[in-house]
């Protein structure tokens, strides 16, 4: 499919997606997926099996298993606090751009880090990891199905190798308030569980099976998904990413990332934190400003950046 056809799709997917809004209604009435504040179930085993009461979790289920690193950043031995940067092994412009940007606007004792998987041809990102040394590359395909993959990847491999308490979880098409994001960052005490975002609640599941964020009633049969953080932007404390690394396995899988970690966190006890700010598409009071109903371009970004630079 050309690069102009799947843009349309993705418009297109994102449209309906909208039109499905009241569908949420719906999902009002369903008070056990709405509390953000306790395990929907005690214990464990009553909370898994409430939220996926006809299927049982992948006995070949790997995704709390360490993955090795093909391309190791280089960072400093102790840090406390790590901005991960989800990309893709060909988004170099998306990388650069970054770098170029508001990268720059951030404290240098916290380290910045372009999280990828592999892709078809890694010899340019070997080639720019020697360059910047801030790529970190874990051996499993990146593509849209392995999301929540690269997600546990990237906790296992830093919980494995670092001290850090504190991830902050940044898509890669993204503007980055620093001030704001640092704002709430440092509200948080070490040894919390917590995650903290743009936090939807009475989200449907979405049935369709041409939508881009279809899970079919196989995979999760609830018509509502509990409260989740929108993935594009998060921060989330090394507490809370051990405990949903250590448990994931316990659960069925779905593969849209901030989905599962919904799922996980509402059953072992994760605070999900609201912040304004988070996943904002409007170029005013943001905290990560991130256009959800398409990808802009890196060129786009550089723009948008220009725009506000003054602001931030």
């Amino acid at each position: 499919m050309a690069a102009g056809d799947k843009q349309i799709c993705l418009c297109f997917a994102n449209y309906l997606e909208r039109s499905l809004l009241p569908l949420r209604f719906i999902c009002y009435t369903d008070s056990d997926f709405l509390n953000v504040q306790q395990p929907i179930r005690k214990p464990l085993s009553a909370c898994i099996k409430h939220v996926f009461p006809n299927t049982l979790a992948d006995s070949k289920c790997s995704l709390n298993q360490n993955i090795e690193a093909s391309i190791k950043p280089k960072l400093s031995k102790n840090f406390e606090k790590i901005i991960v940067i989800r990309s893709a092994p060909n988004a170099i412009n998306y990388r650069e751009y970054i770098r170029d940007t508001w990268k720059q606007t951030f404290p240098s004792e916290i380290p910045v880090v372009f999280v990828v998987g592999k892709g078809k041809s890694d010899d340019d990102v070997e080639s720019e990891a020697k360059e910047h040394e801030d790529i970190l590359q874990l051996d499993f395909i990146d593509s849209y199905f392995n999301l929540t993959l690269k997600m546990m990847a990237t906790y296992g491999y830093f919980l494995k190798h670092s001290t850090v308490e504190q991830f902050m979880v940044i898509n890669d098409d993204t503007i980055v308030n620093s001030t704001a994001l640092m704002q709430y960052s440092n509200e948080m005490q070490k040894g919390e569980n917590y995650v903290i975002g743009k936090v939807s609640r009475g989200y449907p599941r979405l049935f369709m099976p041409w939508l881009l964020w279809h899970v079919p009633s196989t995979m999760y049969n609830h018509k509502c998904y509990p409260p989740f953080v929108q993935g594009s932007s998060f921060i989330i404390s090394r507490k809370a990413a051990s405990e949903i690394f250590k448990h994931i396995c316990d659960f069925p899988f779905v593969h849209l990332d901030d989905i599962m970690m919904g799922l996980v966190s509402n059953c072992v006890g994760t605070s999900l934190i609201h912040r304004e700010g988070f996943d904002h598409h409007f170029l005013n009071h943001f905290t990560v400003f991130h256009y959800q109903y398409s990808r802009y371009s890196a060129s786009k970004m550089r723009s948008l950046w220009k725009q506000i630079n003054h602001l931030l």
